[in-house]
Formats: structure tokens, C-alpha cells, sequence
């Protein structure tokens, strides 16, 4: 009798032993949320009963529901230790990589899990206006647009000023009506307007028509939100958002592959998420935040009193990591700058400024000095009408429209015909009038008089711009220009608001692209600044590599380049991804 009370006592020990180990292993959950919310409860009823509100009897049900949203607030995320790929940034380079990846592993338990800083993806890709660029689309083909990915290529080496990697370039330019068809096929993508735009030798940048109801479908809003609502419906994927990704892990010698990153999440503690491979899809560095020591100031000072047309959330973060790591940059000092970001009257000296669509001078727009007069080919290269801008209406034209607005620096105006308007959309210009950026003037005498512009000397450069354009090549353009999209002056001599709208702006030069960054190569792989070969297991996509462009990106190649080597980031990393489970699979 006295061993089996013995046996029993040995075995409620056991078992209370076992309890406090499960106990143990479940407090990182129960005691951690336990020890925070008895603290925040007692400090809550400390406060109610100093203030005479809480009554000295209550039913304790009341509570209930608090506690439950409190548990909800306070109990860790469930995020992966591991996955097969890891994608940081969460704009278009990165969504395609993530779909990509998906797509290259199915049947397979690899997950894809991206890590994003911001609350939602979308980036500066979101803000994308003038479209994305295909030569020798199915679109372009029913249109009757003659194009070549030849042509396409000379383009872009042209306007790279002999800087950019003409391997990427070719890749690019070959893969640009299959990028195209991606979006149209996989998606559903209607991208059937296209436009010709500054340093382009065809129409060939793609964007969404307005509704049937006359609403904007803005060509980078609708691209990231289809491929994200995708994505979000995969089994495989995790979105870690607000999560920003600090370190790679690598073990400090030259052949380590890439194992994962280091990310701070909203708890400010550190995570560890290991991985096969990893895709840097951050973006650029070229936001107006008021980091001082940042990359922009670092490689382009002198850029950095400009306003910008990027989120705040642009400040290089996959340089970094990658530069830390060993990778080769490439072009840092070569920042674009955009030469039309619009002005607002509310705020002219506003850092961040919305852009103003190259679409607008694709679709015939005007730029005007404060004496209203043409001083640039409109779709020349970006980076030679920014030139001009700040060469001929230095402060004059900003002086002119907003007495008080001279701290904006050179600004111009952009004028738009009624034609011009019809042919750029009227939804996506009510979105710039209600934002007061874009304004209506019923015919040509209002307009000269919201410009503070001789009526005869605005009439006089308009006609003559559209006897050049009749002309069709007899008379040459004072500046060189050779498309003319749209006639200027609205038909007839009336000033009445019958004879047609003119629509009008302010514009400034505004940083928008950094054309340097991770140097990579044609399968998306970064290289290693020692030897030029590819950090193993490392691979980018979009504004955080450079190298492709060269000295000045034209329009719409953004969206291009984030399709293109966005997939092929996403399809390397899936190889490898495999690879090593393969691997794991042959050494049990």
C-alpha cells in the first residue's frame, strides 16, 4: 500500500511538472499578454476611480469585451521562421516577383513571404500615371502602330547618354510586349491607350482608358492593386506589413549565400526570418523626407533642396542592405528629375509634389513661360526639358500665378487645349482639378487672364505652333519638335466657352527617379563589388538596381522594368528556392 501511495504521489508530480512546462512554453503568449494587460487594466481603473466614474459596484461581464480586443492587440503575429523566398518591397517589382516565385514552385510547400514597411503595398508604383511601355504590342498592332523592339532598344540607349548596360536594355526591350500581354492576359488589364512620349520614335506607352462613365483608371493604381488582390488569395504567401527589413543574414564570407533577413516590425523588437533566396524590390532613393544624411544627399547634393514626386518611404533601404553585404553599386550620382511636378496654390512650397503626367504632354500639352511664350520641345527627354525650365522661367512663371509662391524655384505653365484634353481623359483630369492642380478656362481670354498673359501674345504663340503643325514638316519648329499631338488653339476666334476649354497648370522640376543602384544582371542577380560575380541567393528588381538606364530613364519604363525583371527575380529565386529543398530531401 505504501509503495502504490508512493507510485501516486511520483506520478502527480510528474504531471504537475508536465503542466509547468507547457506553461512555460505557452507564456511567451499568455504571460507576456497576462503581465501587459493587468498592468493596463489596473492603471485603467486606477484612472475611472480617481476621476468618481467607475461605480463601486459593477457587473465584471462589463469587461469582457475589452479584455478580448486587448488580447487581440496585444498577442504576437504569426509570422513564418522560415520560408522558401523571401520578397522585401512591396511595390509592382515586388508583387511580380512574389506572383513569379508562386507560380515557379507550385506543388511545392516553398512560401513566399514578403516583408513590407509600409502599411500596404503599392510604393511609388501606385502613383504611376503615363503607363507602361511595349513595342510590337498586340494593342499597338490593332491600332496600326508601326514599332519594333529594335527601335524600342535604340530609344533607350539613346537617352541613356552611353551609360547604360546594353545587355539589360536588349532583355528589356524584348520582353516589353510580353510584359504587356502579361498584365492584359493574366489579369484582365485593359491598357489599350497609347500615347507617344518624350524621347520615344513611336507610340508605345500603354494606359488604362477612363470608364464608360467618364471615371480616371490610374495605370499604376489599377496594375499594383489587380496583382496584390491576386496575390493575397495564394495559400503559400504572407504579407509581413509594416515590417522593415534591417540586416541580411549572410555568415561573413565571400561565397555565403544569402539565408534571410533581419526585419523590425511594429513591436520594435527584431525578427529573424530565414530563407532560400531573397528578392530586394525596395525602390528608390530619391523621397522627400528630411533625412540629411541620406543617400540623395550623399550622391546628389545638389538635387536636394528640389521638391520630389516620391513617398517619404524612398530612402534606399535595399542599397543599403545589399551595399552592407557586399554588393556593387552603380550610377548613384545619375537622379532624374522630372520636370513637371505640379505647384498647388494651398501649398506651393510643399515638399512632396503630385506629378504632373508625362501623358499630358503626350496628349498635346504646352509649356508656357510667365510671358506666355513656347521655350522647349515638349517631348523632348526629360532631363533636357527640366533643363529648360530652369533655364528660361526661373521663379517668373510660379511669381506670375501665385504672388506669394517664389520659394517653389522655376516653375512653368502647362496649357492644354480642349483637344489635348479630350485625347489625355477627362477622368484622370477632374482627379487634377478637384486636387485644384489643373484649372478650366472657358476660352482663350480667360485663360490669358488667369495667366496674367497678353491675350494677343498667348494667341500669337498658340497660332503659330499650329501652323507648324499644319505644315506637317514644311516649317520647322523654334525648338526642334517634330510630333505634334494636338492642335493648340481651340477652333473658331470666339472667346466664348462654346469655341472650347483650355485647362492649365503650375508646374516645377521635381526629383522623381534614382536612375543608380544595386548593379545586377539579366537574371536579376546582384554582383559582388569585389569580383563582379552574383551574391548567392541575392537577387532585385526595379528602382533599387541601376545600371539599365543610364544617365536619364524615359517615360513609362518603370512599370516596364518592374514587370520584366520583377518575374525574373521571382523565377531565379524560385530555383533556388527549390534547389536547396531539393538538397534538404537528398541529405536525410
Amino acid at each position: 500500500m505504501a509503495q502504490t501511495r508512493q507510485q501516486t504521489s511520483d506520478a502527480r508530480r510528474n504531471i504537475r511538472r508536465q503542466q509547468q512546462q507547457q506553461q512555460q512554453r505557452g507564456a511567451g503568449f499568455r504571460g507576456l499578454l497576462g503581465r501587459r494587460a493587468v498592468r493596463m487594466i489596473r492603471a485603467l481603473l486606477a484612472l475611472a476611480m480617481a476621476a468618481g466614474i467607475l461605480s463601486l459596484v459593477f457587473d465584471i461581464s462589463t469587461l469582457k469585451q475589452p479584455m478580448q480586443t486587448l488580447k487581440h492587440i496585444l498577442r504576437p503575429a504569426e509570422e513564418p521562421a522560415r520560408a522558401g523566398v523571401v520578397v522585401v518591397g512591396g511595390g509592382l517589382a515586388g508583387l511580380a516577383a512574389a506572383l513569379e516565385a508562386l507560380q515557379q514552385t507550385q506543388g511545392s510547400a516553398a512560401r513566399v513571404v514578403m516583408v513590407e514597411k509600409e502599411a500596404r503595398t503599392g510604393g511609388n508604383s501606385a502613383k504611376a500615371s503615363s503607363g507602361i511601355n511595349g513595342a510590337w504590342t498586340q494593342t499597338q498592332q490593332r491600332q496600326g502602330i508601326r514599332d519594333s523592339a529594335d527601335a524600342f532598344e535604340r530609344d533607350t540607349l539613346r537617352s541613356g547618354r552611353g551609360l547604360s548596360n546594353a545587355t539589360l536594355v536588349r532583355r528589356l526591350a524584348q520582353e516589353s510586349a510580353g510584359a504587356v500581354a502579361w498584365l492584359q492576359t493574366r489579369f484582365a488589364l485593359d491598357l489599350d491607350v497609347v500615347a507617344q512620349l518624350g524621347g520615344h520614335s513611336a507610340p508605345r506607352t500603354h494606359r488604362r482608358p477612363d470608364t464608360p462613365d467618364g471615371r480616371a483608371q490610374p495605370v499604376g493604381w489599377g496594375i499594383v492593386g489587380t496583382l496584390a488582390a491576386r496575390l493575397a488569395a495564394q495559400e503559400r504567401f504572407t504579407l509581413l506589413a509594416g515590417a522593415r527589413a534591417v540586416e541580411l543574414i549572410r555568415q561573413p564570407h565571400a561565397d555565403a549565400p544569402v539565408a534571410g533577413v533581419v526585419y523590425t516590425a511594429a513591436d520594435g523588437l527584431r525578427h529573424r526570418l530565414l530563407a532560400d533566396a531573397v528578392v530586394l524590390a525596395t525602390g528608390g532613393f530619391g523621397g522627400a523626407g528630411p533625412d540629411t544624411q541620406g543617400l540623395l544627399h550623399a550622391h546628389a547634393p545638389q538635387l536636394a533642396a528640389l521638391p520630389a514626386t516620391n513617398g517619404a518611404f524612398a530612402t534606399g533601404d535595399g542599397v543599403r542592405l545589399a551595399a552592407a553585404a557586399g554588393a556593387a553599386l552603380v550610377g548613384m550620382e545619375h537622379v532624374q528629375v522630372h520636370p513637371t511636378g505640379f505647384v498647388s496654390a494651398a501649398d506651393p512650397a510643399a515638399r512632396t509634389k503630385v506629378l504632373a503626367a508625362e501623358a499630358l504632354r503626350g496628349a498635346g500639352g504646352l509649356l508656357l513661360t510667365a510671358q506666355g511664350r513656347r521655350f522647349v520641345d515638349e517631348l523632348a527627354t526629360r532631363d533636357a526639358v527640366t533643363a529648360a525650365i530652369q533655364a528660361s522661367c526661373a521663379d517668373a512663371a510660379t511669381r506670375a500665378a501665385y504672388a506669394d509662391a517664389s520659394s517653389a524655384g522655376a516653375a512653368a505653365f502647362l496649357v492644354l487645349s480642349q483637344a489635348a484634353a479630350d485625347a489625355f481623359g477627362h477622368g484622370a483630369l477632374a482627379f487634377y482639378q478637384k486636387m485644384q492642380l489643373m484649372h478650366r478656362a472657358p476660352g482663350l481670354a480667360a485663360l490669358a487672364t488667369a495667366l496674367r498673359v497678353p491675350r494677343a501674345a498667348l494667341e500669337a504663340t498658340l497660332r503659330t505652333y499650329d501652323q507648324v503643325r499644319a505644315s506637317e514638316g514644311a516649317l520647322e519648329d523654334a525648338f526642334g519638335k517634330r510630333v505634334f499631338p494636338q492642335a493648340a488653339l481651340n477652333p473658331g476666334t470666339a472667346d466664348a466657352a462654346a469655341a472650347g476649354d483650355y485647362f492649365w497648370g503650375v508646374v516645377t522640376p521635381s526629383v522623381h527617379y534614382t536612375m543608380g543602384g544595386l548593379r545586377f544582371d539579366e537574371q536579376a542577380r546582384v554582383l559582388r563589388a569585389a569580383d563582379g560575380r552574383p551574391v548567392p541567393g541575392l537577387f532585385a528588381a526595379g528602382e533599387v538596381t541601376g545600371g539599365l538606364h543610364g544617365a536619364n530613364r524615359l517615360a513609362g519604363y518603370s512599370l516596364l522594368e518592374c514587370v520584366v525583371f520583377g518575374r525574373e527575380a521571382g523565377r531565379q529565386a524560385a530555383r533556388a528556392a527549390l534547389a536547396a529543398a531539393a538538397a534538404a530531401a537528398a541529405a536525410l
